[in-house]
């Protein structure tokens, strides 16, 4: 991390912090939609929609994916580009573990791949770009 933000500075329209900000409104979307829309977020995201069992389940989800939003709004915010490289890469675990997780209910490997997968080949190269050394300006 750099003390100095001044020789260093991630500047709100570069790329990598429009991505990170993209994925924090994609994950703020999906809480939303888990409380608002509980059957079509199940279904987008691998659950069967079998009844009001799925709910509980979803607003876990929900609250994890609030979470992460706020996270890397934050950390977008506060400029903090390596941060928030080390967070969506930590974070890769999340999309793994649904993929998996989908794959027991049984959903498709291509869904899984598809939905999920996409989302830790997102996470892997967000992560590269946000981690990579960038030059001194003076």
């Amino acid at each position: 991390m750099n003390p100095n933000p001044s020789q260093l500075p991630w500047k709100l329209t570069s790329p990598t912090a429009l991505f990170t900000l993209l994925l924090g409104g994609f994950m703020l979307f999906l809480s939303l939609r888990a409380v608002l829309d509980p059957v079509s977020a199940a279904r987008g995201f691998g659950l069967a929609d079998s009844g009001s069992e799925v709910i509980p389940w979803l607003y876990v989800k929900a609250g994890r994916d609030l979470g992460l939003a706020l996270a890397m709004f934050a950390l977008v915010a506060i400029r903090q580009r390596q941060a928030a490289g080390v967070f969506v890469l930590a974070c890769i675990v999340m999309p793994t573990v649904d993929a998996l997780t989908v794959l027991h209910g049984g959903a498709s490997l291509g869904f899984a791949l598809a939905v999920h997968g996409s989302a830790v080949a997102y996470g892997v190269v967000l992560a590269a770009a946000l981690l990579r050394p960038q030059k001194l300006t003076s």
